[in-house]
């Protein structure tokens, strides 16, 4: 999935607005992973196949470190389109995506290696396509993540976290379902 043009082009602006000056603790990263729908392929009706509870995330993020342990980042994720199953002719698949803000905390452990973790909220949104309707299921909920992050320079890391974005969905149209991701990224810092 492509990521949305309105807002790569607000990410290119805001980066291209922000004074020199202030430049020195402002970051930006690229994440590939996978996302997991926890509950997604459970309690199915009989005769449902093909149904996959995972799929390729692609995120980009920005932030800012206002001391070396703490900072904050804001992060567009698309999380790809899986199969939710085919029953017969109909199939039907499921794609997520979420705009996310997290206080974070870096947590030195060497010259260059530190543990890193994040707290905050994810707003979420799951599709339902194909099948007999198209229903769709925003909804805001408390995120959280560690991981690990190493610099090989003063302007270039790489990260691996392990994240939640609590549930998502909705009982009545699009069923509720846990969300974890599992990625690993560039961090280019300015």
């Amino acid at each position: 999935m492509l990521i949305n043009s309105k807002v790569l082009a607000a990410a290119l602006i805001f980066g291209a607005a922000v004074s020199p000056a202030m430049a020195d603790g402002y970051y930006g990263a690229l994440d590939l992973g996978q996302a997991k729908a926890k509950d997604a392929c459970t309690g199915l009706p009989a005769g449902v196949t093909g149904c996959k509870d995972t799929a390729t995330l692609y995120r980009i993020a920005g932030g800012y470190q206002f001391v070396p342990m703490w900072g904050a980042e804001v992060s567009y994720a698309a999380y790809g389109k899986e199969s939710a199953g085919t029953l017969g002719a109909l199939s039907e698949d499921w794609q997520l995506s979420s705009f996310q803000v997290s206080g974070t905390g870096t947590f030195p452990l060497g010259n260059a290696f530190s543990l890193i973790g994040k707290l905050g909220i994810a707003r979420t949104e799951i599709k339902l396509s194909g099948g007999v309707a198209n229903v769709n299921a925003t909804r805001t909920s408390l995120a959280y993540g560690i991981g690990a992050q190493y610099d090989f320079t003063k302007s270039v890391a790489v990260r691996a976290q392990y994240e939640g974005l609590g549930t998502v969905g909705d009982a009545n149209t699009t069923g509720t379902t846990k969300v974890t991701l599992l990625s690993a990224g560039v961090v280019l810092k300015f």
